[in-house]
Order: C-alpha cells, then structure tokens, then sequence
C-alpha cells in the first residue's frame, strides 16, 4: 500500500453505531455537518468516500487474485481478473450515496454487467440468490436474482477510469447504484448461486437486505431494533 496514501480505518461497532445512529435521522443532511463527525470523516477519506472496513484490506494482486463460482451453477468456475475484463465492458455514471448520510455525486464506474456475468457462468434455473464473499474474510452480501440482473448492476473493477485502489475494494466490487452503499462489498473473490438468501455482514447487524435509495428502502424498518451485540 502507497504510504503516502490516507490509510483505512477498522470500524468497531461502536463507532460504527455512532454514525449509524446519527445517520437514521441524518440520510438527508450531510454527516460532515454534524458535531463531532468532521474530523472523524476527514481523517479516513480517500478521493471523497469514507473508508470502512470489516476485516482489514487484504493483499490481493493481478497474479494471486481469484474469483471462484460454485453453488447452483452448471459447472464450478474460477475466473483471473484477466477473465473479467475480457467480458464485455459496461460505464455507470451515479451519486454514490452512504447510508450514514454523505454521497459522492457523478461517481463513475466500470465493470462487467451482472447479469452478463450470470449468463456466463450459466446458474441452475432453481437459483433464486447471489450470494458473494470478500478476501477479507468478514465482508460478505447478498441479492436476489432481479436485483442482481439490473443493467446498472456491476461487477467493477475500475473507479473515475482507473483501477480500484486497495482501499476502494481492488480488484472487483459489487456496484449497485440504486442501493445504498453498505451494498457494494468490496473485494469479491467468491460467488455462489443459491436457493436460499443468507443475510450479509452488515444486515447482519441490523441494516436493511433490500436497501433501496430513499423512501423504497426498508432501512427505516430494519434499524428500528439495531439489535448490535
């Protein structure tokens, strides 16, 4: 990692229900205007997002990464990030919008469509979910088969027309800009197609499955009991 470079922070929960609890009443008012959160935000911000992460950033490289597939599939698939970016690629232009009430507006994205990749890997007509999990080992998410076959959906692999930085969830993210940002799991290496939905690290802990922008979400519902351990 570049040290010259802000570095991440590992946000325990009770930072992290901090700003969520600040952020329930906050999705329309700007985070960094609240007391005490201007220097807290400042301190992990990298090219305008907040950095937050679940189990450390790992180390992944062009030579070591893998993005296995398995679960209701025809055949188990292992792809290089050099399989990916042969697929056919696809450019998003939207607003990046955190759940705690900040966004990054025009936020360009490029990537492989998901429904471009779950043609390619051929699901069993029985599968119902995309479940997906990161290298880091805690992060991990989850869509149905409708959402994941959206055309803005995609597996990205570059931010503003460059690679994903580290920090930013290199090399391939989950782009879904109709969600909220907790969505966009970061460092995918591992999908798998299912009949059953399994609840991601962060809806695990009381944020919203269907976490849709504005009022089509359920995240008012979910967070009425947090229910943090």
């Amino acid at each position: 990692m570049d040290p010259r470079q802000p570095q991440p922070l590992h946000v325990g929960r009770r930072v992290f229900v901090g700003a969520v609890l600040a952020g329930v009443a906050g999705l329309a008012i700007n985070l960094r205007k609240l007391p005490g959160f201007h220097f807290i935000a400042s301190t992990f911000t990298v090219n305008g997002f907040y950095i937050y992460t679940t189990g450390g950033i790992p180390r992944l490289t062009e030579k070591n990464y893998r993005l296995t597939v398995g679960g209701m599939v025809k055949t188990p698939l292992t792809f290089t990030l050099d399989d990916i970016r042969a697929m056919p690629r696809t450019r998003v232009v939207r607003d990046f919008h955190c759940v705690t009430g900040w966004t990054v507006p025009k936020v360009a994205w490029t990537g492989v469509k998901m429904s471009d990749f779950l043609t390619a890997v051929n699901p069993h007509p029985r599968a119902k979910y995309v479940l997906m999990a990161s290298a880091d080992g805690e992060y991990t998410e989850s869509l149905d088969m409708q959402q994941a076959n959206l055309s803005n959906v995609l597996l990205g692999y570059a931010l503003n027309d460059k690679p994903l930085s580290a920090e930013q969830g290199y090399p391939l993210r989950l782009v879904i800009p109709d969600m909220y940002g907790f969505k966009y799991i970061k460092w995918v290496n591992r999908i798998t197609l299912n009949t059953n939905r399994v609840p991601g690290y962060w809806e695990q802990r009381g944020y919203a499955i269907d976490a849709w922008l504005g009022s089509r979400s359920n995240y008012g519902r979910a967070t009425s009991g947090l229910g943090w351990r």
